[in-house]
């Protein structure tokens, strides 16, 4: 069943778009409620910036923290008023705090609001953040954690003994708060070893855990424990031993997660319209971090989103429930933000998931192994390669194509004497031609698809794409048209066409790390965007990590939607072997007859934008006339060829119109159309006839 739960997002992948949600207005109902719930979080901040909540114990820093935290994920910038206050409310606070979900909350407040990696804010964090883990007796947190700075394990499990029995619900938060804390310099390696060890010995037969060990399963608990190894499945000891994809692939087939998992998917199908909030929360941060779109087939967002939005109250808060109306509010506007607190776990654990089976569907050649699409390398190591072929102009159809000598670099001063095109093994005459060397401009159009998620601030990594951007900008060839669509796990179009660099530059600045991995949804939109455009066009698609949360496209429709359009996809992959799904975006590069470009850091980055705006300034574009002018829907084999090698270069121009049958026509198709031409002829025909003028 594990297996099913882990590949099912394969097979909805395979449905069309256009199956799936149609005419649904859950996105738009969901952004309405997310914006009543900002508005309702806002109204109940106090004037000095805090937010309070009492039970058993003023939480007033564990609330502040939870509400600004849904305030950021939902889209409220850092310097906003009300983040503001409640950044120094927390600050102060946390210096003092001995509660454990307050000490959690804080942290992943302050990590949040400080919005990169490394910056002011990390001594106070990394303080929180081992204060947190001396409160830990075997694996297990109560709500309470010593207070002193100073203080050693052993005076904190005293401390823990007399704080009261350990429970699930305090060690989930202190488990996200210590992770989190490890993207400040903490080490949480030996907390996360003994909280790995006490969920494997306190799972339950039926693979769940109780509010304490002993204690019968629930939902939101199971949830807790799944979460737990996972984490400690991507704890830094295991990291410098296995890959991202060999941590993944181990912890998925580990009985103690794949029992979890199961248990988490059937409960997930008895999710009722009065859900308990706390549960439903618990779930999203597991499927969002995991990058589970489905469980066994269960769309447990949309399951999960329905029951919250039929509870939201016209304040815009949820109602009081179990734990009060502002903690549940928090939970709810989490839950519909698809929120991952577990900051990071997709690029260091990967779950062997639909991405790797969609990309083994696609051709049998190994992507280490495949040559580029449609180059023929001569004797004399001169290659030419077709990268785009445009039959917007049909009957004319333009080819842009590259010639590289034998040691890559490129050849710029062929002439149109030195090429011959074949349609259909044919040779077809060229009107007009255009090389690299000449001055005649060719209108060029890019979209740069550019990833702005939440581990783009791992070492600077957006100012390294911001600064790239800048050099690609420069070197691009004069009159170039560029859009730009950025991709969390929401899609925006950030910038439209334009040849203004300034307008471009200022739109990527702005960007800021957040959310999750939406990769082909994004390069989808922005071959669509550039279908219509006329000249040159290509698709520069950057990411740092494996798509973790597309909701209608994956490798395979990304590779078909560039076929269909005839454009090439150059992707970027920033980061690791491990932290990059590098296969995958070499294969849609090579499928599309773009080229994959892997960077291992920001020096590279940079120097890559600037090879591929020297490289689209590089091309050869030639026109030329097919000999089949009827627009029948056939896919046509075109080729060039280089005189002086024997280079070719190979493409197939679709040519959009009707297909003749193999069969032939119906019989009764033939007959409507003959009576239809005869309908036309006959009238005139007959006036004729009578002498009539054609006004009669």
């Amino acid at each position: 069943m594990t297996r099913a739960i882990l590949a099912a997002a394969a097979v909805l992948a395979m449905i069309p778009p256009t199956a799936i949600g149609q005419g649904d207005d859950l996105d738009k109902r969901v952004e309405e409620a997310i914006a009543s719930g900002v508005e309702y979080l806002r109204r109940e901040q106090a004037r000095e910036g805090h937010w309070d909540y009492r039970l058993a114990h003023n939480h007033r820093l564990g609330m502040t923290a939870l509400c600004g935290l849904a305030l950021l994920e939902n889209g409220v910038p850092a310097d906003d008023e009300a983040i503001r206050k409640a950044a120094v409310v927390v600050r102060d606070l946390a210096a003092v705090s001995d509660q454990t979900y307050d000490l959690s909350l804080a942290i992943l407040f302050l990590s949040r609001f400080q919005g990169t990696t490394r910056g002011e804010l990390d001594a106070l964090i990394v303080r929180l953040a081992r204060r947190l883990e001396r409160g830990h007796h075997e694996g297990i947190w109560s709500y309470k954690v010593p207070s002193g700075e100073e203080s050693s394990v052993g005076s904190s499990r005293f401390a823990a003994f007399f704080s009261g029995p350990g429970d699930h619900s305090n060690t989930q938060f202190a488990l996200l708060g210590m992770w989190a804390g490890g993207r400040h310099g903490f080490d949480s390696d030996g907390a996360l070893a003994e909280l790995d060890a006490h969920f494997r010995s306190t799972a339950n037969p039926d693979g769940g855990w109780g509010y304490q060990p002993g204690a019968g399963s629930t939902p939101s608990m199971t949830c807790a424990g799944l979460m737990a190894l996972a984490i400690s499945a991507a704890r830094p000891s295991l990291a410098e031993r296995r890959s991202a994809r060999a941590r993944g692939e181990a912890l998925a087939s580990d009985p103690a997660f794949r029992e979890a998992l199961e248990a988490v998917s059937r409960r997930a199908r008895s999710i009722g319209g009065n859900e308990d909030v706390y549960y439903l929360w618990s779930l999203e941060r597991v499927c969002v971090a995991l990058g589970l779109r489905d469980l066994d087939g269960l769309d447990w967002y949309r399951s999960g989103a329905e029951s919250l939005l039929a509870r939201q109250m016209p304040n815009g808060g949820w109602p009081h429930g179990r734990w009060g109306a502002l903690p549940e509010s928090c939970l709810a506007m989490l839950f519909l933000r698809k929120a991952n607190l577990a900051f990071e776990l997709d690029r260091v654990l990967k779950l062997p998931g639909p991405a790797i089976a969609q990309a083994d569907s696609i051709g049998a050649t190994p992507v280490a192994e495949a040559p580029e699409v449609g180059t023929t390398t001569g004797d004399d190591g001169v290659a030419v390669t077709v990268r785009q072929v445009d039959e917007s102009g049909f009957p004319e159809i333009a080819l842009d194509f590259e010639v590289t000598g034998p040691d890559g670099s490129p050849v710029l001063d062929a002439t149109i004497d030195d090429f011959r095109v074949s349609e259909y093994d044919q040779p077809v005459e060229i009107l007009r031609f255009g090389a690299p060397a000449s001055r005649e401009a060719v209108q060029t159009t890019v979209v740069l698809v550019v990833d702005h998620s939440r581990s783009m601030e791992a070492e600077d990594r957006i100012g390294a794409l911001k600064e790239s951007v800048r050099t690609f900008l420069k070197v691009m060839p004069n009159g170039s048209r560029v859009a730009v669509v950025a991709f969390s796990d929401e899609i925006r179009l950030i910038c439209p066409f334009t040849t203004d660099a300034r307008q471009v530059q200022e739109a990527v600045d702005a960007l800021q790390p957040i959310g999750g991995t939406r990769y082909y949804d994004a390069v989808v939109e922005a071959l669509e965007l550039l279908s219509e455009e006329p000249g040159r066009r290509a698709v520069l698609a950057m990411t740092d990590g494996e798509d973790t949360f597309s909701q209608f496209a994956d490798l395979g429709t990304a590779v078909l939607a560039a076929r269909r359009s005839g454009l090439p996809v150059h992707t970027l992959g920033l980061g690791t072997e491990d932290e990059i799904a590098s296969d995958d975006l070499r294969r849609l590069a090579v499928e599309t007859r773009g080229q994959y470009f892997p960077a291992r850091d920001a020096d590279q980055l940079l120097a890559i934008y600037e090879e591929i705006a020297t490289r689209l300034g590089q091309m050869y574009r030639l026109v030329y006339r097919t000999k089949r002018p009827l627009p029948d829907g056939t896919l046509r084999p075109v080729s060039v060829a280089y005189r002086a090698s024997a280079a070719v270069g190979t493409a197939e121009v679709f040519i959009r119109g009707m297909v003749v049958p193999a069969s032939g026509w119906p019989r009764l198709f033939l007959g409507l159309v003959v009576g239809l031409v005869l309908l036309a002829i006959l009238p005139g025909r007959l006036r004729r006839r009578a002498g009539l003028g054609p006004g009669a």
